[in-house]
């Protein structure tokens, strides 16, 4: 018989193996002390057929920082379902779960990164940045005129500059997660085997990047830094004796590509959709939002399928000591209806029209009270 509940420790061992079925790339030995490390500090849910584990989910907590406002959000990874039960809608029942869990623990966000953009909408979930493939030349890099100075490090002794600088920087974007050290460990050090650079002003840190090499290919994974020091490690990398360097990231290294806009027809950038979003806990999220201007509107969500609390109508009154939000029958305020997809992108800096009911003096507002730069995360789990 079909049934969900939350996995233990007694699971794990069936766990590993179903999510190895699903992301064939992984094997149980290579992957244990990585999925140990995200077990222990996550919530994983099953769908079983008896005694039989058919389907998992993993969410794990983490915090974002939007606009100086910590929302928890919780991680969607690792959804898998084994070859003899697919179709069974294993997902759904899961999901359901999850949300409710989601919603009675307090949390307000979610976010996934999708294999399909369609099946993950259906459960509310909206897309909320775009990311950036770079694939440049080595001789298409700037030359690094800087002063600086330049030293490779092992995991080891880089972890504490990686975490400080990640710190000073984090706040140059809009959503970014505010890493635990168990986060950075599972990121850096348990997923592959990177090489790190450190960039130095004189003795003090400004920079790091962290990359692996493949014979004459440089794969960037992380580079955090100020300006000056995002330039003189791209020039850095010049002279290295690779063909290339590929990296792949959400837009806040826009910063990066301005150093590129003078690469050849053979280098490119190439952009496609990143990460998905869906609001757990509309009010919550509402009472919480850092509204740039004083406020007074309505919000009416038409329908959350699996997240039925979220449905009706919020009037929102914000002023500069506080936010007030209120669920109600009717309104008289201007009101702007939309599906919670649509919500999602009004909320995250797309101020699409799509799929939103509202006259001018609505968006009027919204325009002047909605933060409306992009938001985005470079942490996937």
């Amino acid at each position: 018989m079909k049934h969900v509940r939350e996995l233990g420790e007694k699971d794990r061992k069936a766990q590993l193996e179903l999510i190895c079925e699903g992301f064939p790339w992984n094997t149980p030995e290579a992957m244990k002390e990585r999925f140990d490390l995200l077990a222990a500090h996550s919530d994983s849910f099953g769908s079983f057929e008896d005694d039989v584990l058919a389907s998992q989910i993993i969410s794990t907590p983490y915090t974002i920082d939007f606009y100086g406002t910590k929302y928890p959000m919780a991680g969607i990874g690792f959804v898998a379902t084994s070859h003899n039960y697919q179709h069974q809608h294993r997902i759904d029942d899961l999901m359901s779960y999850i949300f409710e869990k989601l919603h009675k623990d307090g949390t307000i966000l979610s976010y996934l990164a999708p294999f399909s953009y369609r099946f993950y909408r259906r459960f509310g979930y909206e897309t909320i940045f775009d990311m950036l493939d770079f694939a440049i030349l080595r001789t298409d890099l700037p030359a690094d005129r800087s002063t600086f100075s330049f030293e490779r490090m092992d995991w080891d002794a880089a972890k504490d500059i990686v975490h400080k600088i990640y710190e000073k920087t984090k706040n140059l974007d809009h959503g970014m997660m505010i890493r635990e050290p168990w986060w950075e460990e599972y990121k850096f050090h348990l997923r592959k085997p990177y090489e790190f650079m450190i960039c130095y002003d004189r003795d003090t840190p400004i920079g790091y990047m962290a990359f692996l090499r493949n014979e004459k290919e440089l794969a960037l994974f992380e580079i955090e830094g100020s300006e000056d020091a995002l330039k003189a490690m791209i020039g850095r990398l010049r002279e290295e004796d690779i063909d290339r360097m590929t990296y792949t990231c959400t837009p806040q290294q826009n910063r990066l590509y301005e150093l590129l806009e003078d690469r050849s027809k053979d280098s490119f950038v190439m952009i496609r959709q990143g990460m998905m979003a869906r609001i757990m806990d509309v009010a919550a999220f509402l009472e919480q939002y850092p509204f740039a201007k004083k406020a007074e509107f309505a919000l009416e969500i038409l329908e959350d399928q699996y997240a039925p609390w979220n449905a009706g109508i919020y009037e929102v009154r914000h002023t500069k000591e506080m936010t007030k939000v209120k669920k109600v029958f009717a309104t008289s305020l201007p009101c702007a209806k939309m599906d919670v997809q649509a919500l999602v992108r009004l909320f995250f800096g797309n101020m699409d029209p799509k799929g939103i009911v509202a006259d001018e003096k609505v968006w009027k507002i919204l325009r002047k009270c909605l933060r409306q730069d992009v938001v985005n995360f470079s942490d996937y789990f």
